[in-house]
């Protein structure tokens, strides 16, 4: 287990969302339409969630419902940063950071974040609506005409795809260029690492509990998602509707397209077939958990078109060899929480 990670795909329904926009289009019926972020591939557009816009979503969760607290940020003429701080602020840890200080003096510092996440994108193609309101709330009597106003919205269902690094969680290499400056002053708890003994670099590494519950933490998060733009007239459940979650030893993240639109292409179903493929190749890199599983599965009834094939194909337990777990999504998230921070490694 040199390099164990989490990595998971998650399918979001968007129900008449308009959950991330690109703002204004003036080539519109009305000067002030509001249109949503979209890909364009051949005839087709596809709606999507930036993957900044989904990371977003996920620090909230974490400090509203966690008690991390937000890394403090410094804003400068064309730049922006936080604390740097990835001992003191969990954000910086789990979310990374890229810390130019040039106005203090104090160097740059860059950490990559061991969370890392794709886009949120649509699995079927042209679901995007234009909509006409207009504004005619207590309107002056003198002006009595009502405002319109033109935006979009989709419904669809939302695929990604994410990764977390379980070894380096609350692990900093020291130095210029890298996660904290080489002379930084360290909490008792906090063990320093020389270059020798750690690959290339000076580390500082924050005790196993601590790191643990970092990775427990991240993960539970996601079953409690929110967010989004629109909310109070396009409101919209975030959380994944079904999640598929393994347990690698690699950085890979094979988890990518398994959600494809059915035949008549109104609907989206699981790709068994290119499930069975991933699973087949990196049969010999999944790590098993407690209880001998490597992957949790987790749906919500009714969402995927093929349900009744998905459920017979893991009737017994196991899809080319590979245990899982099944049940709900948010269940699903919370044991594959419970087992990541488990094999949380000891790291230098």
């Amino acid at each position: 287990m040199a390099y164990p990670v989490v990595t998971a795909a998650v399918l979001i329904e968007a129900t008449g969302a308009a959950l991330n926009n690109a703002g204004q289009d003036e080539g519109r019926h009305v000067e002030n339409a509001i249109v949503v972020k979209q890909i364009r591939i051949g005839r087709y557009r596809y709606p999507y969630v930036s993957g900044q816009a989904w990371r977003r979503w996920w620090r909230e969760v974490l400090y509203e419902d966690f008690g991390w607290k937000p890394s403090p940020v410094t804003r400068e003429a064309k730049s922006a940063y936080t604390e740097g701080n990835p001992i003191a602020y969990e954000d910086d840890d789990l979310f990374g950071y890229m810390a130019a200080r040039k106005a203090k003096g104090g160097g740059t510092f860059r950490r990559v974040s061991p969370l890392k996440n794709s886009l949120l994108i649509s699995v079927l193609p042209n679901v995007i609506t234009s909509d006409f309101e207009s504004f005619s709330r207590n309107l002056p009597v003198d002006q009595p005409d009502p405002v319109p106003f033109e935006h979009e919205h989709y419904t669809t269902l939302l695929q990604g795809t994410f990764t977390l690094s379980l070894k380096d969680v609350g692990r900093f290499e020291l130095g210029v260029m890298r996660d904290l400056p080489k002379e930084v002053s360290l909490p008792e708890e906090v063990k320093r690492v020389v270059a020798q003994e750690a690959r290339d670099a000076d580390v500082a590494v924050l005790p196993q509990a601590t790191r643990a519950e970092r990775v427990y933490q991240v993960l539970c998060a996601l079953a409690q998602l929110r967010g989004g733009a629109n909310l109070t007239r396009n409101n919209t459940d975030v959380t994944p509707v079904v999640v598929l979650i393994a347990f690698l030893d690699g950085g890979n993240a094979p988890l990518q397209n398994l959600f494809v639109p059915n035949d008549t292409g109104d609907a989206v179903q699981l790709n068994l077939q290119r499930l069975r493929s991933v699973l087949r190749d990196y049969k010999e890199r999944l790590l098993k958990v407690d209880g001998g599983q490597s992957l949790f599965f987790g749906y919500r009834p009714g969402v995927l078109a093929n349900e009744e094939e998905v459920l017979q194909a893991l009737s017994d337990g196991k899809i080319e060899d590979v245990p899982f777990h099944i049940g709900d999504p948010g269940q699903a998230i919370r044991q594959a929480a419970e087992q990541a921070r488990k094999l949380v490694p000891e790291v230098i």
